[in-house]
């Protein structure tokens, strides 16, 4: 691969490189200017050279970090993430990344500015560097679970970077990310979701909705958002089959909204016995007498689970309303993602195939499954000890 050195100036030289013909058959030529001695150059236009034969050469001007933020604000954030996740990213980036990165060229970032800016989040500091001239604030230390949070985020967006061929590598993949603890998965055992579903059948017909919501995810594993984004359409009566294709999420600047499923793989079927499907059909009966009962200040939204006037309901009623209940019949609290978990490991503990669950639950991966909830409940943790008593101590 031919180079050569044009002279530009005093102390300036252009080196130029030859990288082949474009499709019309002309001369590919790449350029870089560089300033000093004549051997300077000649010194320079070999590295040059090899970057280029070797694919490491980025043309155009270099972006700061700022500047590559709006890039992919525009490009990738605002269209492709979902409006909850990009809104969370945002303020990651307002609050601390930019800060910090705002004024640093995207193709000087080392490992070593991430690595100080991890230690910076982990204590009271001020994030804004000197040549950053925005003012600076103090904020508060950061966990390492938050802080690995922040990692995957600038890592992505430079992984983009390299992606678009703004930058040759991607430093944030030379950087140890924070360890964290596997966070413990908490859920009820078969004991406690049967004394669950046991209290559930004395509510009475004013909290209908709760109660379906509540059986409903325990048998089919449901996202919160999925079960909110539930219609009626969704419903095979005849098949007992519940059909998860939307979810529902809140916004403060949007609203209750309709969104696709987490992934691909959350568009799926999941299957109920009898029991929830007459359930349902009850809830339905329920249901159709309040939509008579408010006439045409209904509102025909078609989801299962709604205000009073029929308007979709905000996601965290529900899970708002599973915290009290359980704490007012005497249950460990749990969150009502725990209900999700919940039903998986039930499933695995009654040893249905693992893909099976991996399927129902919408995971992408049956290793996902594995690393969640294979593990064992109480129940059987003590039918293991009595195994042991048994062959061990049994009388001759």
């Amino acid at each position: 691969m031919a180079g050569s050195i044009e002279k530009r100036g005093k102390d300036s030289y252009r080196l130029v490189c030859l990288a082949g013909r474009n499709l019309q058959g002309k001369p590919i030529k790449k350029t870089k200017t560089i300033h000093g001695t004549k051997k300077d150059a000649e010194i320079e236009l070999a590295k040059f050279v090899a970057d280029v034969q070797n694919g490491m050469y980025v043309e155009g001007k270099a972006l700061k970090f700022s500047e590559f933020t709006e890039i992919w604000k525009r490009d990738y954030g605002s269209k492709e993430l979902a409006p909850s996740t990009y809104k969370r990213y945002l303020g990651m980036l307002e609050s601390r990344i930019l800060p910090y990165f705002s004024n640093l060229y995207i193709n000087k970032i080392r490992p070593t500015d991430i690595m100080q800016f991890y230690d910076l989040l982990g204590r009271d500091t001020q994030l804004v560097r000197k040549k950053n001239n925005n003012g600076s604030k103090t904020l508060k230390p950061l966990s390492a679970k938050t802080i690995l949070e922040h990692h995957r985020l600038i890592r992505a967006m430079l992984h983009k970077a390299v992606y678009w061929q703004m930058i040759i590598s991607n430093p944030a993949e030379r950087v140890q990310p924070p360890k964290t603890r596997k966070p413990k998965r908490r859920y009820y055992d078969d004991e406690q979701t049967k004394f669950l579903l046991e209290n559930l059948t004395e509510l009475g017909t004013e909290q209908i909705k709760y109660k379906v919501a509540i059986i409903l995810t325990i048998f089919t594993g449901v996202r919160l958002g999925e079960l909110m984004g539930l219609e009626w359409q969704d419903v095979d009566f005849k098949t007992g089959i519940i059909s998860i294709n939307k979810s529902s999420q809140y916004l403060g600047d949007k609203g209750v909204f309709t969104k696709a499923p987490k992934t691909e793989s959350s568009i799926r079927d999941v299957a109920v016995p009898d029991f929830v499907v007459s359930l349902l059909e009850e809830y339905s009966l329920w249901y159709q007498e309040q939509k008579s009962l408010y006439g045409e200040l209904w509102t025909n939204s078609n989801r299962l689970f709604v205000q009073a006037d029929g308007k979709p309901m905000h996601p965290s009623t529900i899970s708002k309303w599973f915290v009290k209940y359980v704490a007012q019949i005497g249950l460990p609290v749990i969150n009502f993602h725990g209900l999700r978990h919940t039903n998986a490991t039930l499933l695995i503990s009654q040893n249905i195939d693992v893909a099976v669950v991996a399927a129902r639950l919408g995971h992408a991966q049956i290793t996902t499954t594995f690393n969640f909830y294979v593990h064992p409940i109480i129940s059987h943790n003590r039918n293991a000890g009595n195994v042991l008593q048994n062959l061990l101590l049994q009388k001759n």
